[in-house]
């Protein structure tokens, strides 16, 4: 179990879990889209690993940028593992549901539940990967 001096870092430490944090998730989000589409379109192809690429870089850059903000929060209120949790799965739907209804769909009843099964397992990773492993590994 972490120390005192490790779950009072603050935003500092947080942040040194930024990047660790965002690449697994995006890793994992490339490969969950991957193979969702794969699974769709029923075939393996040339053509996954463009998905799949293309899918790691679009979520690294939504993975660092709204991981920043969500750790600046968890890590300015000294946000305890269950409230992060919780921080994290419901700010990750958001974006998650907001960025499929911009690129793609119209309205709430058009949302795929797919995304669901990229973005809460996403959602766990990313919060795993950084404040529950600066307060309870760290």
């Amino acid at each position: 179990m972490a120390d005192a001096s490790n779950r009072e870092c603050g935003v500092r430490c947080y942040f040194k879990r930024l990047f660790p944090a965002a690449a697994t998730t995006a890793a994992f989000a490339a490969l969950a889209h991957a193979t969702l589409v794969a699974i769709a379109a029923r075939s393996i192809g040339p053509e996954l690993v463009y998905i799949a690429v293309f899918s790691f870089v679009v979520a690294l850059v939504v993975a660092t940028l709204g991981g920043a903000v969500l750790l600046a929060i968890a890590g300015a209120l000294k946000l305890k593992p269950i409230p992060s949790l919780l921080l994290f799965l419901v700010a990750i739907q958001a974006v998650s549901v907001g960025l499929e209804m911009y690129f793609f769909e119209n309205s709430f009843n058009d949302i795929s539940w797919q995304y669901g099964l990229i973005s809460v397992p996403a959602s766990l990773i990313a919060w795993y990967q950084s404040v529950y492993y600066l307060q309870k590994v760290g």
